[in-house]
């Protein structure tokens, strides 16, 4: 295990302890649709949860009203250095999805249908297009550049770049190309890295050159670079996803802990979450420790091995982002729709740093990794 890794292990084994939410004993910016007949079936379990991260204590005698629990401040209010909001409509952009942090005042934007890329100022509010884009699976920023890719018409990926002060997009050449559907990249210093769909782990120099696929990681998905895992998201006979955990760079793998019985198992670089025998559902250490109770089931796995939304007892504003790690709770103001379905905000494993989603007629961003 790297040292970063120790780190991270640390940082979440002393934020556990200190704040994790504990229920009684008894799912990285996907957006997912929720019944309210799910969200009243998850209140009683998410009151008691509520109740233990808001710090209540309900006490008195038989027959007494309980004390309600304190519902959720909105996101912006509960992490201000992560939480930004912007116009859904923008002066000569047509529609248009947020897609990456360029920087920390600059979001990347993708207006899909006009083939192009802009960069949205967070201070001033003005954008900037940087260049045009006729397609792409994924998008990435590092040492400078915005990197994509594309999959032609024989399946084999390409990639391509572009300085983000902007200008005409460079095909990136590289030496032996890759068949398979693309599904993540990442700058990793001088070189990108990507993953596929299908399973598999390859990296190439940032200039351009030979494709080399990473030893050990034939199976693998990029988690958050060095770190990869098999099998992956979406798997068979209830096959727990990431279990097997490899740093690319080092080379040291590891197993997660995963219990007899147990079903459902989605493994982040940290932590794991699944379902018990009894149909409870749990949150843990790779390693087994410091397991906890989960209100919900977070089907895609924690956001940046923290994150999960649930649904407070009563909260007007419908579903919450929760930090396991801290047990504060932002409400992220979506109300329930007329078909009596409410749209929620599912940070997955597999979502990177930016949650993104419409509110009225703004666009909420969340940077996961601003949140301390």
């Amino acid at each position: 295990m790297s040292t970063d890794l120790e780190d991270d292990l640390s940082r979440v084994l002393a934020r556990a302890a200190e704040g994790a939410p504990q229920a009684p004993p008894g799912f990285p910016g996907r957006i997912a649709a929720r019944s309210r007949r799910r969200r009243t079936r998850a209140r009683a379990l998410v009151a008691a949860v509520a109740m233990v991260v808001a710090g209540v204590t309900v006490r008195g005698t038989v027959g007494a009203e309980p004390a309600p629990a304190k519902l959720p401040e909105p996101v912006e209010t509960v992490w201000p250095e992560a939480v930004w909001k912007i116009p859904r409509q923008l002066p000569g952009l047509p529609e248009f999805r947020p897609v990456s942090f360029i920087d920390d005042r600059t979001v990347l934007l993708w207006t899909e249908r006009a083939d192009a890329i802009h960069a949205y100022d967070l201070g001033t509010g003005r954008t900037r297009k940087i260049a045009d884009v006729p397609s792409a699976y994924a998008f990435t920023v590092g040492a400078g550049r915005i990197v994509w890719g594309t999959v032609d018409k024989d399946e084999r990926t390409r990639f391509w770049s572009v300085p983000v002060s902007g200008g005409k997009p460079a095909a990136i050449h590289t030496v032996g190309s890759v068949k398979g559907r693309g599904e993540k990249l990442t700058v990793a210093g001088d070189r990108v890295a990507f993953s596929l769909v299908e399973g598999g782990v390859f990296t190439f120099p940032l200039r351009g050159g030979r494709v080399t696929p990473v030893a050990g990681a034939e199976r693998h998905h990029i988690l958050r670079w060095p770190w990869v895992a098999a099998p992956g998201e979406y798997t068979q006979d209830r096959e727990p996803s990431f279990r097997e955990l490899l740093d690319a760079e080092t080379g040291r793998a590891s197993t997660a802990v995963v219990r007899p019985g147990e079903r459902y198992v989605r493994c982040g670089v940290t932590t794991c979450v699944g379902l018990r025998p009894d149909d409870t559902r749990f949150y843990r250490l790779r390693d087994g420790s410091r397991e906890r109770d989960l209100p919900v089931s977070p089907v895609l796995g924690l956001g940046d091995d923290r994150f999960m939304t649930v649904d407070p007892p009563g909260a007007a504003g419908g579903p919450a982002l929760l930090d396991l790690a801290t047990g504060k709770q932002g409400e992220l103001g979506l109300p329930s729709s007329d078909e009596g379905r409410m749209i929620g905000v599912e940070p997955g494993i597999l979502d990177g740093g930016l949650v993104s989603y419409e509110r009225k007629d703004q666009y909420v961003l969340i940077d996961l990794a601003r949140i301390r």
